[in-house]
């Protein structure tokens, strides 16, 4: 395994952003790094982010810079005969524009692009290994030829319009995004040869957003996705959320989200915090989250990779600093996640999809100017 090197597409994407800025000069509004380690038994991720806000003419910029570092120990199971323990350390790296314009006192257009070259998670990671063990070695076999060493990247675009229909008190936002997925797939093999999986992951989406201020203690947010997927049935989704002041010190946030897919896939997730007001820059909180689903349909790799069912519980306390011009965030989490053994086709993986606890922790700094 290697660390995943930048693509012509990634140094094309990067130069034509150089020169959509440069002739506008951007004055830089705010600058915000962040630190997140993940830890558990299964692997290691950091990740490191580093945020921009600008003013470009007419047009408002964020840019986000991210560097994400995996570190997993591979270990097949006991009856894995061609499975080796190795010592996996990647590197992936993305790239974020988001642009808007105000187009009327009412209306904004909002553009967004995306690159990321590498990974996007562990278990993806994982999977390469596993299937790189066992079918690099295969040549000679008939379908060897579709072999090959993965190129993981991911590239986005998104436009959209916000609408201020209610001034200062309520927002509706439409988004179209697409999003082209370069995995690495899955293999089989049976009595005609090695057969693979998906090359190419292509998803777009249509979201709903609405924001609305419903007193002056309480908020609401929801939004509609709609998501078709390369080869697969178009996935629904819906979230809720509700903020409300409870007094002068304390916010309580909660947010209900589902998801739904054929043939079998379903999820939900339950999100609840409560904010305490220690002083005026300085606040405390605690957050637990609920979220299930019926296992995964992945079209990247074969339908033996997927994950079976998943209920992840997880609590979180953070401590957050807001001044005139820097502000900081400092949060530890808690998550277990617990994997159902109901399905006999992923005995080869239980090492990944295996019941696990892990810890979060988050730190980020931000200045205005």
């Amino acid at each position: 395994m290697h660390a995943p090197q930048p693509t012509a597409a990634a140094g094309a994407f990067l130069a034509g952003i150089c020169c959509f800025l440069a002739p506008a000069a951007p004055a830089l509004d705010s600058l915000e790094s962040s630190l997140e380690v993940l830890d558990s038994d299964l692997f290691t991720l950091s990740l490191l982010t580093l945020r921009a806000e600008q003013s470009a003419g007419s047009w408002y910029l964020d840019t986000t810079i991210s560097r994400s570092d995996y570190e997993l120990d591979f270990q097949p199971v006991s009856f894995d005969l061609l499975g080796q323990a190795v010592r996996i350390e990647e590197s992936a790296h993305s790239l974020n524009l988001n642009a808007s314009k105000q187009l009327e006192d009412n209306l904004t257009l909002k553009i967004g692009l995306g690159y990321r070259d590498g990974f996007s998670n562990y278990r993806a990671l994982w999977l390469d290994t596993y299937f790189d063990q066992h079918f690099s070695p295969l040549e000679g076999i008939p379908g060897y030829e579709l072999y090959h060493d993965a190129q993981v990247s991911a590239s986005s675009l998104s436009a959209g319009l916000k609408w201020e229909y209610l001034p200062a008190n309520g927002i509706a936002t439409v988004t179209v995004s697409r999003i082209q997925d370069n995995v690495s797939p899955g293999y089989e093999i049976d009595f005609d040869g090695i057969r693979r999986g998906e090359l190419v992951l292509a998803s777009t989406s249509l979201s709903l957003v609405t924001e609305n201020v419903l007193n002056k203690r309480m908020r609401a947010r929801m939004a509609l996705t709609a998501t078709e997927t390369s080869a697969r049935e178009v996935r629904y989704s819906a979230e809720l959320a509700f903020n409300t002041a409870l007094g002068d010190r304390f916010v309580w946030r909660n947010k209900l989200g589902v998801a739904t897919e054929k043939p079998q896939f379903d999820a939900y997730f339950f999100d609840t915090s409560l904010e305490y007001q220690i002083s005026d820059p300085l606040a405390l909180y605690l957050q637990a989250r609920r979220y299930a689903d019926t296992g995964e349909i992945e079209n990247a790799l074969l339908f033996t990779t997927a994950a079976p069912e998943l209920d992840n519980d997880s609590l979180a306390l953070g401590l957050r600093y807001t001044g005139q011009n820097w502000s900081a965030k400092l949060a530890f989490t808690h998550s277990h996640s617990d994997f159902q053994e109901n399905n006999v086709n992923v005995d080869f993986f239980r090492n990944l999809y295996r019941d696990t606890d892990w810890l979060n922790l988050q730190l980020a700094l931000a200045k205005r100017f």
